[in-house]
């Protein structure tokens, strides 16, 4: 556990070599990167965490920030320069350390990123039914959840983001999105998270090497941003997983692992 003004992360190391940092997705826990931490600790030092809420890490009890966490837990863990990968909100958090501490960072996987605070504006129109669908889709979540119908928004929640997720992978999930309800559902610490300027009008500045992953199952709205973050980062590669969702690399997981290795090859 690491003490973060206030609060508490929950984390985990092992293996050595290359730092590997691994940040997940705002409708999961670190255990989404359970295959990665066993498969890449084997010849780098491999890194998971809790966002504040999650998992083994504690609630925010006021304002904070996820970058200045993160830059925390470098800090204790001495990894100087990780490769640092993240997985949709996990990804958004990449982006803005990689812009906030350029020096340390070696290279970004950025598995379906979103970009907090990204304007319609940014977007084509004919990006804007991937748009329309998602709010749709949402706001039968959020109904169902309000509605005191918890089991009806999770299966809602998993058709929308995770439907190729088969078996243990998908029992992981929805354990996931039960242990992390509050998060999940009532954004119970992230609503306290400090205002940050946007990332998508400075993605230029971003120059390590940069490989974004969309899958072809995914909830559509992952596109646009999967398009808009490789199509800003200069040399960043975009790959579309087929048969894979929104949790990429547990939908389709050697896929993934070819992919992350390609880019650390990349980052070498």
């Amino acid at each position: 556990m690491l003490d973060v003004g206030g609060s508490r992360l929950a984390y985990e190391s092992s293996g050595n070599g290359t730092p590997l940092l691994f940040i997940h997705a705002a409708i999961a826990d670190s255990r989404m990167w359970n295959r990665e931490m066993e498969v890449f600790s084997a010849d780098h030092r491999v890194v998971r965490f809790d966002l504040r809420g999650y998992g083994g890490s504690t609630p925010s009890t006021g304002p904070f920030s996820c970058v200045k966490d993160i830059r925390a837990l470098v800090s204790h863990l001495h990894l100087g320069r990780p490769f640092i990968v993240g997985c949709s909100m996990g990804g958004g958090f990449a982006v803005e350390y990689a812009l906030a501490h350029p020096d340390e960072v070696s290279g970004l996987l950025l598995a379906a990123p979103g970009l907090g605070g990204t304007p319609y504006e940014a977007f084509s129109k004919d990006e804007m039914p991937a748009f329309e669908y998602d709010d749709k889709k949402s706001s039968e979540i959020a109904s169902a959840w309000s509605n005191g119908k918890p089991s009806e928004a999770m299966e809602l929640l998993r058709q929308l983001w995770c439907s190729a997720l088969t078996g243990s992978s998908r029992e992981l999930f929805m354990e996931m999105v039960k242990k992390n309800a509050e998060e999940v559902f009532n954004d119970r610490s992230f609503r306290q998270m400090e205002s940050r300027p946007p990332s998508y009008n400075r993605l230029s500045s971003i120059s390590v090497p940069t490989t974004v992953l969309v899958g072809d199952r995914d909830n559509p709205s992952s596109v646009p941003f999967a398009n808009l973050v490789a199509g800003g980062i200069a040399g960043a590669r975009l790959v579309t997983v087929k048969g894979a969702d929104h949790l990429i690399n547990m939908s389709r997981p050697k896929d993934f692992e070819t992919e992350l290795r390609l880019a650390l090859d990349r980052a070498k």
